[in-house]
């Protein structure tokens, strides 16, 4: 079977999906300064911690985001410190933070706010058990601990409301650009899609491989026999766009009712919407829903 690891996620994913991945890892605890409700200007360096800082009830305490951060929409008006991978420091220390916030391995940003004094925390956001361990460690960090516990209940009340009509053999393809099968990625087990996918009624066809962002050659897919094809595109996609995508898939066999274009940029981000997001899942892989 030819499939060899990805490095980095480039070309066919948006810049969001790129720091979601990238950014995926161990996480760790770094820097001085206050901590709990003391801290009252935080620094979200993701987009998806700025989702739970705000799904935490904090975001008046926001004092700056990173680039790609669009929800909810009074985050996506903070002011911006850069990419969550290479952050502008000036911009960040002018903002004041007492702390900050970041996701997966953040070393070079948390040895920054140890120089600069400033308290500083990251946690992995890899899987759904992270993104619960995120939620109650931020909670904790920012001294709102019953808010953590209600928005974790919030999380699953709505996963137990999905209903399942799996399981369906699923291929949850990422970074498929038109005309290009050749840097296609996947999600491997115990990531988030992975899991929101089971979660929806899908069964993910790569589930078995020991990478977690495989790249996939297309012999492999096709040996695979989906019975459906995710197409996360993380963005608005026209009908040129959406013909070129299907037309690919069909000229590796599949029929048009197969795939499942996703352009929801929420669905690739492990935050509080995750229930939203396996619930958009389940109407794709359990509904009649087509590309067509």
């Amino acid at each position: 079977m030819r499939i060899s690891q990805g490095i980095g996620v480039r070309g066919g994913l948006i810049g969001l999906a790129a720091a979601v991945l990238l950014l995926a890892g161990c996480g760790e605890k770094a820097g001085r300064g206050p901590a709990g409700r003391s801290a009252r200007r935080v620094v979200c360096a993701t987009p998806a911690v700025a989702e739970i800082v705000f799904a935490l009830g904090c975001g008046d305490r926001v004092a700056g985001v990173s680039e790609f951060t669009e929800w909810p929409p009074e985050a996506a008006a903070k002011p911006q410190i850069g990419g969550a991978l290479n952050p502008h420091r000036e911009r960040l220390l002018r903002l004041e933070p007492d702390l900050i916030l970041s996701q997966g391995k953040s070393e070079a940003l948390g040895s920054f706010a140890h120089s600069q004094g400033i308290a500083f925390l990251s946690l992995p956001l890899d899987a759904l058990d992270d993104l619960r361990a995120a939620i109650a460690g931020f909670a904790a960090a920012l001294g709102v601990a019953e808010q953590g516990q209600a928005l974790l209940a919030e999380l699953e009340s709505g996963f137990a409301a999905i209903p399942s009509c799996g399981p369906v053999p699923v291929f949850i393809a990422l970074g498929h650009a038109p005309g290009d099968l050749s840097g296609l990625m996947t999600a491997g087990p115990d990531t988030f899609l992975d899991e929101i996918v089971e979660k929806a009624g899908g069964s993910n066809v790569f589930a078995d491989v020991q990478i977690l962002w495989p790249k996939i050659s297309q012999e492999a897919l096709i040996r695979r026999q989906p019975a459906l094809l995710l197409d996360f595109q993380g963005g608005p996609v026209d009908e040129a766009r959406r013909a070129a995508l299907v037309a690919d898939w069909e000229r590796l066999g599949f029929r048009p009712e197969q795939v499942r274009l996703l352009t929801e940029d929420h669905l690739l981000k492990p935050g509080p919407r995750a229930a939203q997001s396996a619930a958009r899942l389940a109407e794709a892989i359990c509904g009649r829903e087509t590309a067509e």
